[in-house]
């Protein structure tokens, strides 16, 4: 999602699914490209479809593509946040669209059926971090009601430079008061 495009009218024919295993050498292919971009992760080891396949396996955390007349051109997905349970209940997302796609209106498909996802499984809360040079991201990330945090200062060095990075999260209130609810009848 690096670079900065003009924007257009969502594509009518997109179409958001779960992610299969048959997905996995083009969810590879596109996430590849943003690690080459050096614009959208840290990551600097290019995935294979076994590393998705792998990912696949893990049900609590969705992974979903966008397919435009049968082609994939981009994919979103949770992870977790922490391994401490009082964390359970957060996930980090991720949203990659192959290099052709960006500008239309796709990711943000994309974001907001991932949110959608999150809502249903009960997660209260979404985050992330953005690389601050990654306007485009940073524009999706407000457009579907996140709110910058702050920032992570000098957070990791990405061939051989120190990056920061825009700290991102968007609650789900609904899901916050289900678990207060449940937290209060498990006092009583």
């Amino acid at each position: 999602m690096g670079e900065t495009h003009t924007r257009r009218a969502p594509d009518p024919h997109a179409r958001i699914r779960s992610a299969a295993a048959t997905d996995a050498a083009r969810i590879a292919d596109i996430y590849n490209q943003g690690i080459a971009a050096r614009q959208a992760t840290f990551e600097p080891t290019p995935r294979t479809a076994d590393d998705i396949v792998d990912r696949l396996r893990e049900r609590r955390f969705p992974l979903l593509v966008c397919e435009v007349e049968g082609c994939l051109l981009g994919w979103a997905g949770l992870s977790g946040y922490r391994s401490r349970a009082c964390y359970e209940g957060i996930a980090e997302f991720s949203v990659y669209l192959d290099r052709a796609a960006r500008g239309r209106g796709l990711g943000r498909r994309l974001l907001e059926a991932l949110i959608a996802d999150a809502r249903r499984l009960g997660y209260w809360k979404l985050v992330s971090r953005v690389f601050t040079s990654n306007a485009a991201s940073l524009a999706l990330c407000r457009a579907c009601g996140f709110r910058e945090v702050g920032i992570y200062e000098k957070h990791a060095r990405l061939d051989g430079h120190w990056l920061d990075v825009v700290i991102v999260e968007r609650l789900i209130p609904e899901n916050q008061q289900a678990n207060q609810s449940a937290d209060q009848h498990d006092d009583v």
